[in-house]
């Protein structure tokens, strides 16, 4: 007495559709957030103090495991190039431009400031 047919499942179905959101998933907290790269923005342009980026390298020295062996490299967004052409294709996009204005305003709010505001200043452990 089943009825013939179509089931019911809604949604495009199939594996393609998982795997483009669990790869979208992915991409969003591989790339450094903007609480990482709002002190690197502000630094002079020569003075090279820490490691940028997921990978650990300098933009000093050059790596074979980055893409342009990490000459070209885009501070706000923390991504690597190919050469100059793919990175300034790049500074021209939406996100690009998107990315620089969250840059420039106001610091973003860390821990401490999540803390402060709850109640739980820093420890008092009275006079040393």
């Amino acid at each position: 007495m089943g009825s013939a047919g179509r089931s019911k499942k809604t949604g495009s179905g199939g594996k393609g559709s998982s795997a483009l959101h669990k790869r979208g998933v992915r991409k969003k907290f591989r790339a450094r957030h903007l609480d990482q790269v709002w002190e690197d923005v502000r630094k002079p342009t020569g003075v090279v103090t820490n490691t940028h980026g997921p990978i650990g390298t300098m933009l000093g020295e050059l790596d074979e495991d980055v893409p342009g062996r990490g000459k070209f490299y885009c501070t706000p967004c923390s991504r690597y190039f190919v050469n100059e052409t793919a990175q300034a294709d790049h500074e021209r996009t939406k996100p690009h431009k998107r990315r620089v204005k969250e840059l420039l305003g106001a610091k973003p709010h860390t821990q401490e400031d999540a803390d402060w505001a709850g109640g739980m200043g820093p420890k008092d452990n009275g006079k040393e």
